[in-house]
């Protein structure tokens, strides 16, 4: 009994839900295999049961875990008054999040009817942060929407090619090329006060 009390107060269950995202990172949601967090937390399958009452109750809080975390971040970027800082901010904060790159990689194209309700609630919050941006930019509401899409397609499928290795696609340099490429062709030309266009990056 004093093992168990012990564990439960060493490994919370936000450290089981953490431990279950990077299982998820690495392995898709077959990777949430109870003795194996129990094993890279270095606890007892006991611990889980403190917390948690089954797996499918453990994978829906730790989803849970992923979108608050998402939403945060998303939040956090909100604060930034200026919209066209706040897209930079967002196209270069989400290069760099290698944990939900690796998850939203491996969930996609799940057939667990919860992992696929994340990825597409992670997805709308997304697109509709770019489109409010957009339009506080002075955007039309269908350009605003078609520039969101070809932004968040865009992140996508730079996910893929990090995954498989793209050889232009992982050193510092290579990301902030692609990021400062990102803003120059999705975000619209900031207009002088002589009326000429000026690119993207020069406004800040």
């Amino acid at each position: 009994m004093a093992t168990r009390k012990k564990e439960r107060i060493n490994k919370s269950a936000e450290d089981w839900k953490e431990a279950a995202l990077e299982a998820f990172a690495s392995g898709g949601i077959r990777a949430a295999s109870i003795p194996e967090i129990a094993r890279r937390l270095g606890v007892t399958k006991g611990s889980f049961y403190w917390h948690f009452r089954n797996l499918d109750e453990f994978l829906k809080a730790s989803l849970q875990h992923w979108e608050v975390a998402d939403r945060e971040a998303m939040e956090a970027l909100r604060s930034i008054s200026d919209a066209r800082e706040r897209l930079i901010a967002l196209f270069e904060d989400s290069m760099q999040r290698r944990q939900g790159q690796a998850l939203f990689i491996s969930l996609s194209g799940s057939a667990v009817t919860e992992v696929s309700a994340s990825i597409r609630r992670i997805s709308e919050r997304r697109v509709q942060f770019l489109v409010e941006a957009f339009r506080e930019l002075g955007v039309g509401p269908q350009e605003a929407r078609d520039r969101a899409l070809l932004a968040y397609t865009a992140y996508v499928g730079v996910l893929n090619l990090r995954k498989e290795i793209f050889p232009w696609l992982h050193t510092r340099a290579d990301l902030k090329r692609y990021v400062d490429h990102a803003v120059n062709v999705l975000l619209p030309p900031v207009r002088r006060s002589d009326g000429r266009k000026r690119n993207p990056q020069q406004a800040s």
